[in-house]
């Protein structure tokens, strides 16, 4: 009896013992996770193998999990084995783990996202540069062109206007065509989206053009992207026919996980001030340039000066009220603060998963009628209905309300407002109004010039993959994407149009439909270990149907409706209307990659295109590529290296083609005519718009590339160089036409251009232990455009004093206005694209002896204190015969260069982007120079270093000297610079709660500092990125912002 008592007593304590250990007390595991170079691995999967309840580790590789019993831990992390840990609640020392992966070479191939479709990184022939997601950049932007500057070589962005919704310039490898922005293919989860550049047409017909269109890639939210592939040289792009010869931008976006649903919520506040103002005379200083330009005109002086204070002098009496002083630029530009929030939910099971998320942006700009609100949602969902059959859901809307304020448009200064910012006289009277101080003051833009939009955009993508076989797959893409967008620009009397017809308004709109549908055919097979093939052939359909509206009204009886009541303009200058495009593209596309034994790859492509932009005989045009790739890192001589851990050499050649016209160029098309009688009765008619080419076809792009993908020090030293030549044939081009024609231009192909350059990107963990990791990284990329044939007739030119007989075309007039109102541009047979044309100085007369001997301007000779222009030609007069190059717009080199450093739960993180050797013609030079009106203000060194009687070594001109509206090369700039574009310091702040998975805050400075000598706002401003002949101009440009961040970031 008593033997069975202790037996039942010792069952007792055996079963209560196990019950605690498989149940009992919760209990923490703290640990991080390495490689076997003992660098830590963020990211890493950690997670119960019984519950599959885990986290991630932190960018430390650090992990914090409660546990209860005894437990296995699964650690999972891509190109890393699998490793599982046991883990008992009585092992204290488990509670402090260090877990070390090993590289799974099966695995280690990265998955890369290229035209319909993926593939292995290691198979990859072409050159394409990744940005995988990444918080510390994603999140603090609100525009997809953000987060690709300085962070991927070959890829160029240039802001346009420095406010919310402002446009940008994407180029990669530089020029490719003569027309238009030059911008890169978008393509979001295989959507073909607008371009940086589309915006609605003019709302004037002389006015709201280059900086003010706005941003065509606003409504792809930065936090919502997985990531990003740019394919930049032939055997990336050909796949893409003739949208590929600019380049492509792939973006893919988020999709969920299996697994509990995770709920990330953001939210940060910025503010945004002016980076930097442009230095012109104070108020006495202006004052007594003033009294100096009316002296030399015959004029009693304006102004009396006592002690720092200003008075007006009228009729010979002095006021005894001392005028208001201000520097408009303190006065307009002020601090804007911004607040964007979102929230997002992802998650899953074995068979589907979801991502979905929505955002709202309350963007402020640097001055008052400078903003934006947007609003996006976004749905992914993926679901396995059979074990064959899978489909893949993404849906998205965007709407935004905006209001842009006035910068450069080929008007004239007149119309700028950040001109009078700059231009206007720094001084008015006590009585005054700030609002009714003269036309055309920067206050007088702010209350009586508006400039509204809103803008709804709707994304849907259905695909749909189905498994043939093992190796076989059918997928169906069939994509959508809808934009409609108003915009109405409102000049009141307070503003110099406005005040010439009593309030103009300009309404303009657009809807923009367009589809694509994917019909592909895919194989991918591995045999015997040594052979891996993968094959992709598809018939593409895709239709895009565009509508652009405009009106134009005049004289308002009501102003304080602004643009809110059209219906008021009793002037119809141009009656509402509406025109429709249509526009297909038919295409068969095929791609073929073989793989021998992980050392040697061929890769073949091949495109047919069918344009409704060409008649029938020059519809087609067609696309191949080979490309090869020789893995040497995998040659048996080097494969066991410890040293080299990637070496893959690549080559390839291709053609790309380019259509970016409008369509029915082919044929002359008729438009609305209108105009009045002799009665005043407005007549409306139809008439020809313009005169049609019926041998329009294909530009095309041969492109070569050459590349270097290299890996060292098992892989804490990477990085890729490419070499490339693309040449451009069959240009398509817009010849000027004589008025007697009644057009303008015709279009027609001609000539060829040639792009060659260097890409170099190179990343290295510079040191990682323990609790510190440094890691650094940077890009290169020099290239050079050259015009090789322009298809016209050579033309005597002078180049440094000796005539040459060249082929060339002049751009566009930068203004239609007094100042700036030739072209800056030439494009020139052996010369780069785009070089400056102008007129050469050699300083300023001195004397009046030597202005009498010196040159004649148009026939008149020139006055001591008068610019000293060369006569290239030697004929004893200026004109247009002496116009030669004064500059080049093409910077020898652009880079960016980046650093992170991580201590525990701190990291701190830099990106700095720059370029050299580029020269700006600062268009603004010619007004700020100008002393010719005294109610002006201009820059110190034209007033403090300009002739006056006496002189001997003046740089500046005399004030009021008559050539100040001349392009010479003393507006030409050096735009090198250096900028540290983004500062951001990040912490994650340590969580013990099992509801919050993690917790990060950060601070983030934008555009923190510049270096530079260019004396405009902002050396990467450009003008006018919709107009490819006019490159490099600085004409009215809104100054680029500094901003600071504070946000957090909470995963639950």
């Amino acid at each position: 009896m008593m033997k069975c008592r202790i037996l039942l007593l010792l069952s007792l304590l055996f079963f209560s013992s196990s019950l605690y250990a498989q149940s009992g007390e919760e209990y923490t595991v703290e640990g991080v996770v390495v490689d076997e170079s003992g660098i830590t691995l963020p990211g890493v999967n950690v997670y119960n193998r019984d519950t599959k309840v885990g986290a991630k580790t932190d960018f430390m590789g650090k992990f914090k999990l409660k546990l209860q019993g005894d437990v296995t831990l699964v650690f999972s992390y891509i190109g890393m084995k699998t490793k599982r840990v046991e883990v008992h609640p009585t092992d204290i020392t488990n509670n402090d783990l260090q877990i070390t992966l090993k590289e799974d070479l099966e695995m280690l191939d990265e998955i890369v996202v290229v035209g319909y479709g993926s593939q292995n990184a290691s198979d990859m022939t072409g050159s394409v540069s990744q940005l995988k997601e990444n918080e510390d950049i994603t999140r603090q932007y609100t525009n997809v062109d953000e987060v690709l500057q300085g962070r991927m070589a070959g890829v160029q962005v240039t802001t346009n206007s420095g406010q919310p919704g402002g446009g940008v310039s994407v180029k990669i490898r530089g020029v490719n065509s003569l027309r238009g922005n030059n911008e890169p293919l978008y393509i979001v989860d295989g959507m073909v989206i607008s371009s940086a550049g589309e915006d609605t047409n003019n709302a004037f017909s002389d006015g709201n053009e280059d900086q003010g269109v706005q941003n065509g890639l606003a409504g792809i939210n930065p936090r919502d992207i997985a990531s990003i592939e740019v394919l930049k040289d032939a055997s990336a792009t050909a796949i893409y026919g003739s949208r590929g010869a600019n380049g492509v931008v792939l973006i893919t976006t988020k999709q969920g996980a299996k697994g509990k649903t995770k709920i990330n919520a953001y939210l940060s506040t910025e503010m945004a001030m002016i980076s930097n103002k442009v230095d012109v005379l104070n108020s006495v200083e202006f004052a007594q340039m003033s009294n100096e330009v009316r002296l030399r005109k015959g004029f009693f002086p304006q102004y009396h000066i006592d002690n720092g204070q200003i008075y007006q002098i009228k009729d010979g009496i002095v006021d005894s009220e001392a005028l208001v002083q201000v520097n408009w630029q303190d006065e307009i530009y002020q601090p804007g603060v911004s607040t964007t929030a979102q929230l997002s939910a992802s998650g899953g099971t074995d068979k589907s998963k979801f991502y979905i998320s929505g955002s709202f942006n309350d963007l402020n700009g640097i001055v008052q009628n400078s903003n934006m609100k947007t609003g996006d949602l976004r749905l992914n969902f993926q679901t396995n209905v059979t074990d064959k059959l899978k489909i893949d859901t993404r849906m998205s809307m965007f709407y935004s309300q905006g209001q842009f304020a006035q910068g450069g448009s080929k008007g004239g200064s007149s119309r700028s407002f950040t001109k009078s910012v700059v231009n206007f006289q720094p001084i008015y009277g006590q009585e005054d109004d700030v609002s009714d101080i003269g036309l055309g003051s920067p206050v007088a833009f702010l209350q009586d010039y508006e400039d509204l939009s809103n803008e709804l955009k709707l994304f849907a993508a259905f695909n749909a993959t189905y498994s043939i076989s093992k190796s076989f797959k059918y997928q169906l893409r069939a994509n959508t994407n809808y934009r409609t967008k108003e915009r109405s620009i409102w000049y009141g009397r307070e503003t110099q149009k406005g005040s010439q017809v009593n309030g103009a308004l300009g309404i303009a709109g657009m809807d923009r439909t367009g589809y694509v549908i994917d019909n592909l055919l895919m194989f991918n097979k591995k045999i015997n270990k040594k052979h891996r093939i993968d094959a992709v052939v598809g018939f593409i359909v895709d239709g895009v149907v565009t509508t652009q509206s405009n009106s134009e009204s005049e004289n308002f009886p009501v102003h304080n409706l602004k643009s809110r009541a059209p219906q008021l303009g009793q002037t119809i200058v141009r009656p509402y209307t509406s025109i429709q495009s249509e526009e297909f593209l038919l295409s068969g596309l095929g791609r073929f990659t073989y793989t021998y034994d992980n050392r040697y790859t061929v890769t073949a492509t091949m495109r047919a295109d069918g344009s409704s932009k060409f008649r029938a005989e020059n519809q087609f045009g067609y696309f191949p590529s080979a490309a090869a790739a020789w893995h040497i890192s995998e040659e048996s001589f080097l494969n066991t290296s410890e040293a080299v851990s990637n070496l893959k050499l690549r080559a390839s050649w291709g053609l790309t083609g380019n259509q970016a016209i409008n369509p029915y160029q082919t044929m002359t098309n008729f438009g609305v005519v209108y105009y009045t009688d002799a009665n005043n009765n407005q007549i409306i008619g139809a008439g020809p718009n313009n005169l049609g080419n019926e041998f329009l076809r294909w530009e095309t792009t041969t492109q070569a590339n050459v590349g270097l993908d290299f890996g060292f020090l098992q892989g804490k030293i990477y990085g890729s160089v490419d070499v490339f030549h693309k040449r451009t044939d069959d240009l398509l081009q817009a010849i000027q036409l004589p008025p007697s024609t009644g057009f303008q231009s015709y279009l027609t192909n001609r000539g060829s251009i040639e792009n060659k350059g260097i890409d170099f990107m190179l990343e290295t963990v510079a040191y990682a232990k323990k609790d510190w990791n440094i890691t650094l990284g940077g890009n290169i990329s020099v290239v050079r455009t050259n015009v090789l044939d322009l298809g016209i007739p050579e033309a005597p030119v002078y180049i440094n004093g000796e005539q040459q007989m060249a082929s060339y075309y002049l751009g566009n007039n930068v203004s239609s206005g007094t100042y700036f109102k030739q072209p800056s541009n030439i494009f020139m047979v052996g010369q780069q694209v785009g070089m400056f044309w102008g007129y050469k100085t050699d300083g300023v007369y001195q004397t009046a002896e030597e202005a009498a001997n010196g040159t004649k301007v148009n026939g008149q000779t020139p006055s001591a204190g008068d610019i000293r222009f060369v006569d290239q030609n030697g004929d004893g007069n200026i004109d247009n015969d002496d116009l030669t190059i004064i500059g080049n717009p093409n910077p020898w080199f652009t880079f960016g260069f980046n650093a992170k450093v991580s201590y525990k739960n701190l990291t701190v993180s830099a990106l700095f982007t720059g370029a050299i050797g580029q020269e700006i013609a600062n268009g603004n030079l010619l007004i700020e120079s100008d002393a010719d009106q005294n109610n002006k203000n201009i820059r110190p060194d034209a007033y403090y270093n300009a002739w006056r009687e006496g002189s001997t070594n003046a740089t500046a001109p005399r004030l009021a000297h008559p050539d100040a509206s001349l392009f010479t090369d003393r507006i030409i700039e050096r735009g090198d610079y250096l900028r540290l574009s983004n500062l951001t310091v990040g912490y994650d702040v340590p969580i013990s709660s099992r509801s919050v998975e993690r917790l990060n805050i950060f601070f983030a400075a934008r555009n923190l500092f510049t270096i530079t000598n260019y004396s405009g706002y902002d050396p990467e401003l450009t003008t006018f990125m919709g107009d490819g002949t006019i490159m490099n101009v600085d004409w009215n440009s809104f100054p680029n912002a500094r901003s600071f961040t504070l946000g957090a970031n909470i995963t639950f």
